[in-house]
C-alpha cells in the first residue's frame, strides 16, 4: 500500500470523524457488538450481517442491504452505517478490487447515507481524483 492509499484511507477516516462529530457528538465511531446475541439491537443485527457479507466478498450486496435497512429516524443507524464504511475502509485494495468496489465508492456511500439523515456539505471533503 502506497503513500497515496494511506492518505486516502486517513482522509476517509477524517470524513467519518467529522460527520460523527457534527451529527452524533462523537469524535470516533467505535461500534461494538454486544457479547450476547440477545442484547443485540436491530441495528446490531444488521451490522453483524453486513460484516459477514463483506467478509464473504459481497461488498456490493452488503451495501445494498444497508440502504434497504436504514431507519433515518434513528441516529443509531447512522452510526452503524458509518461503522460499516469504516470497516470497508480498513480492507486492503486487493480485497476491494476483487469485490469490484473502490475507495471512491466508500466516500460516495458515506455522503449518500449522511444525506439521507439530512447531513450534507461534505461531498468535496475527500479528493476523489486521488482515489
Amino acid at each position: 500500500m502506497g503513500y497515496q492509499d494511506d492518505y486516502v484511507m486517513r482522509t476517509i477516516t477524517d470524513l467519518v470523524r467529522t460527520i460523527a462529530g457534527v451529527a452524533l457528538g462523537k469524535n470516533e465511531i467505535d461500534y461494538e457488538l454486544p457479547s450476547l446475541d440477545d442484547a443485540y439491537t436491530p441495528a446490531d443485527r444488521i451490522y453483524r450481517h453486513l460484516k459477514e457479507m463483506v467478509d464473504a466478498g459481497d461488498i456490493n450486496g452488503a451495501e445494498n442491504e444497508l440502504y434497504e435497512a436504514l431507519d433515518v429516524t434513528d441516529r443509531n443507524y447512522l452510526e452503524m452505517a458509518l461503522a460499516f464504511y469504516m470497516y470497508l475502509n480498513q480492507l486492503d485494495d486487493n480485497t476491494l478490487y476483487t469485490a469490484n468496489y473502490s475507495r471512491e465508492e466508500i466516500v460516495d456511500g458515506i455522503n449518500s447515507v449522511s444525506a439521507q439523515f439530512g447531513i450534507s456539505g461534505f461531498e468535496h471533503f475527500v479528493d476523489t481524483t486521488m482515489v
